[in-house]
């Protein structure tokens, strides 16, 4: 019998009860795809996707793709105006180029991703390869106490394991977002993944109850 997946213990007071509960809920379901990177993955009662991973560093879309040997001057999803992210000024995370669009998720999704104590909303911005998984821009690493410029030189680093990132798909408009944009749309939608524990841990009372009852009649 496999062990349950437990969160970074660093991580769970950003979490909350309400989080880890919907974590072990009857009605989600473990993602069983093999991706590089990948520590865990899950879909929460609610459709959400959640996964903990490594963060690689993706630089697309902005000056600092040049220093990049894997960097590239365009990202998938664009901005308002048509351009593409700059990998530098907006928090967007990566998905692999498989796999993403059957947990109902597209280009500008919104997601919070947390490390540690710090937590950071982002979006759907760039399709990456399909084995692997967890990657976000320069901005995210910023945002959750991770620097890779330093004095004009991009330090080609991610963070090792630990990241943990909740997709909440339909949550999007066709296109990038602004770090702000994402963290007003990233905060309602965490405020309804907090607050659907009611919910479910009513529905799983209800059908605990009612399984106890079909095996009590069979007896």
């Amino acid at each position: 019998m496999s062990t349950p997946y437990q969160p970074p213990l660093a991580s769970r007071t950003i979490l909350g009860n309400d989080i880890l509960w919907l974590l072990s809920c009857d009605r989600t379901q473990t993602v069983a795809d093999v991706l590089t990177g990948k520590t865990y993955m899950c879909v929460l009662p609610g459709g959400q996707l959640y996964f903990e991973s490594k963060l690689d560093l993706d630089t697309d879309g902005s000056a600092f793709a040049a220093q990049d040997p894997s960097g590239q001057p365009s990202t998938s999803a664009k901005d308002v105006h048509g351009h593409d992210l700059d990998a530098d000024a907006i928090n967007y995370f990566v998905l692999p180029g498989k796999g993403y669009a059957k947990h109902g998720i597209a280009l500008g999704d919104v997601a919070v991703v947390i490390f540690g104590q710090r937590m950071a909303f982002a979006c759907f911005g760039d399709v990456g390869p399909s084995s692997k998984l967890g990657e976000g821009s320069i901005a995210l690493h910023r945002a959750l106490g991770h620097e890779t410029i330093h004095h004009g030189q991009l330090t080609n680093a991610g963070i090792s394991r630990g990241v943990i990132t909740i997709v909440f798909p339909h949550s999007g408009i066709g296109r990038g977002l602004s770090t702000r944009e994402s963290a007003i749309v990233g905060g309602m939608m965490l405020q309804e993944l907090r607050s659907s524990r009611i919910l479910y841990e009513g529905i799983q009372k209800n059908e605990r109850m009612e399984q106890t009852e079909h095996w009590s009649n069979l007896a």
